[in-house]
């Protein structure tokens, strides 16, 4: 007569369980070592392998990053770009137009500063933290102005 053991007779007994001579299921000495050991040898071949190993935040050793690093510069837009984006804006209403200018508060889209590349043709009254020389001056001369913090002067 066939009998049938029940599954959670599965490997009792076995000391090992399918690991081999005990220990080999220890450590990760059989792996090339924890985490990011290996970083400069036998890990870093991996790069050359595969591809979307590459994106990974691995390669080297991170250092030291203080404090003022870490702020960082914010986002930045050029005048350039906020004139292809004033019509999308204004339909989505996150701009106003009142009058002949269109009323743009760049600190809520998450900008911080404002730069001159490229070039604007309307009139645009831009609220922003800072500015540069050349992006203020080609706002005045579409007919535009841009608000800045009292205490931060164009830089």
């Amino acid at each position: 007569m066939a009998t049938r053991r029940r599954k959670g007779r599965h490997l009792r007994g076995s000391r090992t369980h399918g690991w081999g001579t005990s220990g080999q299921h220890r450590g990760s000495g059989t792996r090339g070592g924890f985490g990011i050991a290996g970083r400069y040898r036998h890990k870093r071949s991996r790069l050359i392998r595969e591809k979307e190993f590459v994106n990974m935040h691995y390669v080297g050793k991170k250092g030291f990053t203080s404090v003022a690093q870490k702020k960082g510069e914010g986002k930045v837009l050029n005048v350039g770009q906020l004139s292809a984006m004033v019509d999308r804006l204004i339909s989505e209403k996150k701009a106003q137009v009142e009058g002949q200018k269109v009323s743009v508060d760049l600190g809520e889209l998450g900008f911080s500063k404002l730069l001159g590349s490229g070039s604007i043709s309307k009139a645009i009254r831009v609220k922003i933290d800072r500015c540069s020389e050349s992006a203020l001056e080609k706002l005045k001369k579409a007919g535009g102005e841009a608000v800045l913090p009292s205490s931060a002067p164009a830089k």
